[in-house]
């Protein structure tokens, strides 16, 4: 069995880890395209709310805005561009 991911290949490496692997898999082949959507969407909310979050906490005194705008950049910078690129 050859895995993609690295998460993946460290899950392989113990039994905990194969059966979390397998259940995965399984739940997934069960799913409709549609449900796989939803839970996409599902998933990137939660992350935009987990990395918010994490802004929130390193920046407590920041604004709404001040969050949003730092947010922004942090996303941004996973794909190589920087907030005064886009928005001098």
């Amino acid at each position: 069995m050859e895995f993609e991911k690295f998460e993946d290949q460290l899950a392989a490496t113990s039994p905990g880890g194969r059966e979390g692997l397998a259940i995965r898999d399984r739940i997934m082949r069960e799913m409709s395209g549609e449900q796989k959507i939803a839970k996409s969407f599902e998933l990137t909310e939660m992350t935009r709310q987990i990395m918010r979050a994490g802004i929130r906490e390193a920046h407590p005194d920041a604004t709404e805005e001040e969050i949003q705008r730092i947010y922004v950049a942090r996303l941004l910078q996973h794909q190589g561009i920087s907030l005064t690129q886009i928005h001098p």
